[in-house]
């Protein structure tokens, strides 16, 4: 969607869901509610990364008495000081130095993990061990599976990083997209075989784990930082365009990322960095859908009519898986409160 408005536009398209939202469907009522799930996704996945960033590093150094909110304080307030004192050029750099140290740590990490996993195919054949069943355990798992697309969130920012070039884009967002989901697989392999225990038991890996978490965390923190102040910029105009020749500024403004970072170290300071995975549930089951399921296909849809195109049997069915998911895990969910 970004691609085809930047074809078609003499001006350079805010890396936004909510402002190319608002340039393809015409409805700012559309555009407001498509920001605001950007907006909840994010800050989410970064309430979640500035909560555990605390509880890491004083689990990694608990001699020195450390108190995870003010470290969580701490890791929020670099965070956004990087953010707006750095292009984001810059702040790409960061994101994929700590990618490279993320897959050289969880590589030594995983590989001798899964080397130690004593039984592969007794692991896969496994029966499960949720005695509510099949469906139950998918309904609770499909959602960390779905939230682990954590790439999405900056298809935005990734499409102008890119030049808006169709067949780089492309590549990124499916490499992007596919290898986080299959880490995640991978490791709940490790996990469930026993090769990380035996890992563990064997003193490996207690380094690379360190810093895979905090690659990880920093990477996951910028990047959602990144698409936060990006939609907030769009609510602050002055601070999106120059007046000249209709450029992006490459900085974000100071007011987009403190309204990016600030209510959420707040949050996780008032909850003492208490586990925040429910939001990471509750991203994938409906959010994360929502956001990447039903929303492309709305885009789709606006530019068929206007190109008079005739919308695929795919695109229906991913509508139709879409909303099929977001349904089902809203019913799972009424029924856990309920019970």
């Amino acid at each position: 969607m970004a691609i085809k408005l930047h074809e078609s536009s003499d001006c350079e398209v805010p890396s936004s869901f909510k402002d190319f939202a608002d340039a393809a469907m015409k409805s700012e009522v559309a555009g407001n509610a498509i920001g605001a799930a950007s907006l909840l996704i994010n800050s989410c996945f970064l309430a979640f990364g500035i909560s555990h960033a605390g509880s890491l590093v004083v689990n990694t150094l608990p001699g020195l008495g450390l108190e995870p909110t003010m470290v969580a304080a701490g890791f929020a307030a670099i965070l956004a000081t990087a953010s707006f004192t750095q292009t984001n050029h810059g702040l790409e750099k960061i994101a994929n130095i700590a990618v490279m140290v993320l897959f050289s740590s969880f590589a030594s990490l995983l590989l001798p993990s899964l080397a130690n996993v004593s039984d592969p195919m007794g692991t896969i054949l496994a029966p499960g061990t949720n005695s509510e069943g099949f469906a139950p355990a998918a309904a609770a798992a499909i959602p960390l599976i779905l939230s682990s697309l954590t790439y999405q969130n900056i298809v935005p920012s990734i499409t102008k990083l890119l030049n808006f070039d169709r067949t780089k884009s492309t590549i990124a967002i499916a490499l992007g997209s596919l290898t986080p989901m299959l880490l995640y697989i991978a490791w709940c392999f490790s996990a469930l075989g026993g090769g990380l225990e035996n890992s563990a038991a064997s003193g490996a890996g207690g380094t690379a784990f360190i810093a895979f978490s905090a690659s990880a965390l920093i990477g996951s923190c910028i990047a959602c930082t990144m698409s936060l102040a990006e939609e907030y910029e769009s609510l602050i105009p002055s601070a999106v365009f120059s007046e000249e020749n209709c450029q992006m500024k490459d900085k974000f403004s100071v007011p987009a990322v403190a309204m990016a970072v600030a209510p959420l170290a707040a949050v996780v300071v008032a909850t003492g960095c208490s586990d925040l995975t429910c939001a990471l549930h509750f991203c994938g089951a409906f959010i994360t859908p929502f956001l990447y399921g039903v929303l492309p296909i709305m885009l789709f849809q606006t530019i068929s009519k206007e190109d008079r195109e005739v919308p695929s049997l795919r695109t229906t069915i991913l509508a139709g898986g879409a909303v099929g998911f977001i349904g089902q895990e809203l019913i799972h969910d009424i029924s856990q409160l309920i019970a």
